[in-house]
């Protein structure tokens, strides 16, 4: 049984200590941070900064699998 601070049962599910103790998924913080970068490159004054934050990459590449890209928590 992996350690635990809350002293929880450990029969109770992740969502229901996220959900409870208010602690926010990494799939959250991953956005919110990713969000703020991606607002602080489009109002950088470096041009060169400002082409970095497109929400495409240049040329379109395919994607060969079905991953998550950065990118794609922009559009959620």
């Amino acid at each position: 049984m992996p350690p635990t601070d809350n002293k929880t049962p450990f029969y109770v599910s992740n969502d229901t200590l996220h959900r409870d103790l208010l602690i926010p998924t990494v799939k959250n913080v991953a956005k919110t941070l990713y969000k703020r970068f991606h607002l602080k490159l489009a109002n950088h004054r470096n041009p060169l900064i400002q082409d970095l934050s497109s929400r495409t990459l240049p040329g379109d590449p395919g994607r060969r699998l079905k991953r998550t890209w950065c990118r794609d928590l922009l559009g959620n």
